[in-house]
């Protein structure tokens, strides 16, 4: 395999600009003329629509193998890290030798959002649902997660090898839509598909956007939570940027409070009052229904040339908790013991009334309670 040295960032067939590896192991950045002159900065905080180069900060060197947040969101982690590591592996590459311009190159045109690299050295990912066994997967994924051989690796890498996120997962393409199918780690409860579906049923019942979701059947579980993805629409790509991206913050770590939180949505949605709702809205239901691993990745921006930046639709709110045992992300600099007051100050501080906020905490009080069983 030869080193990747260079990549071209694309998106939606347009040349972004370039990736290039510096002398101490950074990832420069510079954008392409033709986008500076018709494109839009696809990090707001960090990149801005200019012709130098961009080296990231020191930072970013440990947090994301030297990359500028928003690239290294293109990354696998946790899972389809392992899955390319396994894949490497198999190609008698030590992963240590793999540098991070190589794994992006890896991803090639298969990431999460809408950014591409060039050259590839990517597999085709296979996409299509048909004839697959879910329960043959789930036992496979385990094997993997347990250090054991899989005969089926190569259609596990195949089938999520660019994905993101901690749980076993799968991308496929099923009637039109893009899904994702998420199987059980190691320490997961065989409910843990059927409790994460509960979970999306009842966010949307308090109000909050999420796309479509379902329970694939099983005869081992009580079945695997499917959800459509968001940076997928109408076989399009959408850009995406999470928050850990945007900030460059260490999502493996708590770093940062609802309230950096809201201020990013004012700032980038302009005081878009749906999005900065939606964002109270997660906020009260992840401390309700003790979701503790609300980190920095878990929330993401999309960007549209119609509607500029836009909060996502919520993801991955399921039970959960932390060795620490607080949330992630606090709320009016608390982890723990979060009151109605900490919750209502943290909104009203955003701008939202202090009527909607009280009226809301409240509803998703009463809605939440069926989700009592699970924590």
């Amino acid at each position: 395999m030869t080193r990747a040295r260079r990549l071209e960032v694309h998106c939606h067939g347009e040349l972004v600009g370039f990736l290039a590896e510096t002398p101490d192991h950074m990832i420069a950045f510079q954008y392409a003329d033709t986008w500076i002159e018709n494109g839009f900065s696809i990090s707001p905080l960090s990149l801005p629509l200019d012709g130098g180069v961009f080296v990231p900060p020191e930072k970013c060197r440990d947090r994301f193998g030297g990359l500028f947040g928003v690239f290294a969101d293109s990354l696998p982690d946790s899972w389809g890290q392992l899955l390319l590591d396994r894949h490497l592996a198999s190609m008698g590459l030590d992963r240590g030798t793999v540098s991070t311009l190589d794994r992006l190159a890896f991803v090639g045109r298969n990431g999460w959002g809408a950014l591409e690299y060039h050259p590839a050295n990517e597999t085709d990912f296979r996409m299509d649902a048909a004839g697959l066994d879910y329960d043959l997967i789930a036992k496979e994924c385990e094997k993997v997660l347990s250090s054991k051989t899989s005969d089926q690796l190569d259609i596990l890498y195949q089938l999520g090898g660019s994905s993101g996120g901690t749980r076993p997962k799968i991308l496929l393409r099923e009637n039109g839509k893009d899904w994702i199918i998420k199987f059980p780690a190691n320490r997961d409860p065989a409910i843990s598909g059927k409790r994460e579906y509960d979970y999306s049923l009842c966010a949307k019942e308090c109000g909050i956007f999420m796309t479509e979701t379902a329970l694939v059947a099983s005869n081992t579980c009580e079945g695997y939570f499917k959800t459509e993805r968001f940076d997928r629409k109408d076989s399009e790509k959408i850009f995406c940027i999470t928050f850990a991206g945007l900030l460059e913050a260490d999502f493996r770590a708590p770093s940062c409070d609802y309230e950096t939180y809201l201020k990013l949505v004012r700032m980038l949605t302009k005081d878009n009052a749906q999005d900065k709702e939606q964002m109270y809205r997660v906020m009260c239901f992840n401390c309700l229904t003790h979701n503790r691993d609300d980190h920095t990745k878990n929330f993401s921006f999309l960007y549209t040339n119609d509607k500029g930046w836009r909060l996502a639709p919520a993801y991955d709110l399921t039970y959960s908790d932390t060795y620490w045992g607080e949330q992630t992300t606090s709320v009016n600099g608390k982890g723990s013991n979060i009151s109605d007051h900490d919750l209502i100050k943290t909104g009203t501080d955003a701008g939202l009334p202090k009527d909607f906020c009280v009226n809301c905490l409240e509803e998703i009080k009463e809605k939440t309670a069926v989700l009592g069983e699970y924590f």
